[in-house]
């Protein structure tokens, strides 16, 4: 006899293959899903017919009135619309499975009003590009805050072994900002990388994005001498008789110890970009997040080649739709393309 917690586990596993980060978002929506189940007092080996309309429907009220937390530094805060609707989706992808199978009582038309209920309630207008898009000074305040060296290297109280894990935690931040910065790499992307993705020759790396889409991000030279530094005083080779198969970006924290290379999460990164922010002093003008230097590159790199078939590709996008966000143009653009079309100083110099 099927339950639920069979079906939601079949349902998450059929979902696996997908990338990383879409298997990771099921995941959560489907944890908070159960939770909420919990709270309304219908257990995980009921039969799946216990999921009905108004379970569904109930499921994004209860959502909306949820306080979570980032990391277990941030504060608790509702989550965002995007987030409610990817939850949305993800528990009505599992009743269209159900449906289809048979194992609701409920028809293929019932269940699509179901659906288009849940996205009504969930839907929201995304933020423009513009309002995402972190301004050059507060870009250039955060990479000079993170080429700083901290003061406590200049400490004189520091034992050696600190002394190494401060240094080795600056050279890491450094690298893997500066990297971010010249690529528009996902954060996702990057905690993925290892030593062996490195492409010496080339001065980049292959990463496997959404969809498991394999791409070449070139880093820029002050990024790439950055990373050759953090990597040369990481001494991989002490610890693994195959360096190569190690995180590209580890934690260096006393809970990782010196004997092991362990891979940050996109959390960490996202508390070590805001904490830069933090000292940095742009904390309030802007809210910096790991996503916000992939705004930043994509913009600049469309801007300097026109060439929006490129970008898609160097931004590992799957449409070209979802490139032409930074593709957003002026009056002045307009006049200045149209003036160069027509020659408007050749017009000009004939009628004098």
């Amino acid at each position: 006899m099927s339950t639920i917690a069979i079906e939601i586990q079949r349902y998450l596993d059929q979902h696996s293959a997908r990338s990383q980060h879409t298997a990771r978002t099921y995941r959560n929506a489907l944890s908070r899903f159960t939770d909420y189940l919990a709270e309304r007092g219908i257990e995980l080996d009921a039969s799946p017919n216990r999921l009905t309309v108004a379970v569904a429907r109930d499921f994004i009220t209860w959502l909306a009135r949820q306080l979570f937390r980032r990391s277990k530094a941030s504060p608790e805060e509702p989550l965002s619309m995007r987030s409610r609707q990817l939850y949305a989706q993800a528990v009505s992808g599992l009743y269209r499975q159900l449906v289809l199978e048979g194992l609701l009582e409920m028809t293929y038309g019932e269940f699509m009003a179901l659906h288009k209920t849940m996205m009504k309630a969930t839907s929201y207008s995304d933020t423009p590009i513009e309002k995402r898009l972190p301004p050059d000074e507060v870009v250039d305040m955060v990479i000079m805050e993170v080429l700083t060296p901290p003061v406590a290297l200049s400490s004189e109280g520091l034992d050696e072994r600190k002394r190494r894990r401060v240094n080795l935690i600056w050279l890491r931040d450094k690298a893997m900002l500066l990297c971010l910065h010249s690529t528009g790499m996902r954060v996702g992307e990057m905690v993925g990388l290892r030593r062996g993705d490195l492409d010496y020759e080339h001065q980049g790396a292959w990463v496997v994005g959404k969809g498991d889409r394999e791409r070449f991000v070139r880093f820029s030279l002050q990024a790439w001498q950055a990373l050759m530094a953090y990597l040369d005083g990481r001494h991989d080779d002490w610890v693994t008789s195959n360096p190569s198969s190690v995180p590209l970006f580890c934690r260096h924290d006393r809970s990782a110890g010196d004997s092991r290379r362990l891979p940050l999460s996109t959390n960490s990164v996202e508390r070590i970009i805001t904490n830069l922010a933090k000292a940095a002093g742009v904390l309030e003008r802007f809210h910096l997040t790991p996503h916000s230097f992939r705004h930043f590159f994509a913009t600049r790199f469309l801007r300097h080649t026109r060439n929006l078939a490129l970008t898609q590709d160097v931004m590992g996008h799957a449409s070209p739709g979802t490139t032409r966000i930074y593709a957003k143009t002026t009056k002045e653009d307009h006049i200045q393309a149209h003036e160069s079309l027509f020659d408007y100083s050749d017009e000009e110099s004939s009628e004098t």
